[in-house]
């Protein structure tokens, strides 16, 4: 898989790879809030460019986000281009932030890993049957 365009978010970097996953890596102790969360979602946007994508999200790096973001990032998918959301998330900070959105209802698949490479090839294949459906 080759590396497509990055972005810088409020709190971390965006890379689109060429099968249309967007992977985005959050920084170490990030706190996420709504403000947060509707830049990411024009990050997202802007990546996208109206292209259905589907996205992996590493939260391992987030010490907290308020349930206003989560509420934000589960029911608005980047203005309808995000397809599928995969998590991945390690021992138990980001474990139970994943949970907890997880209970926000998302509007599209979602999923959680702890192997980044699993998730992506989860997003992949969402993207794929999105796409041939």
């Amino acid at each position: 898989m080759s590396d497509g365009s990055r972005l810088r978010t409020p709190i971390g970097e965006m890379r689109l790879f060429d099968d249309g996953v967007i992977v985005h890596t959050i920084d170490e102790g990030a706190l996420v809030d709504e403000h947060v969360a509707a830049g990411v979602l024009e990050a997202t946007r802007t990546l996208a460019s109206g292209r259905p994508v589907a996205v992996v999200v590493d939260l391992r790096g987030v010490a907290f986000a308020n349930q206003a973001s989560r509420n934000a990032f589960a029911t608005d998918p980047a203005g309808g281009v995000e397809i599928a959301t995969a998590l991945v998330a390690g021992p138990r900070v980001s474990e139970m932030l994943a949970g907890l959105f997880l209970r926000e209802q998302p509007v599209r698949p979602t999923s959680v890993f702890e192997n980044p490479d699993e998730a992506q090839a989860w997003a992949a294949e969402q993207l794929r049957i999105h796409l041939d459906s």
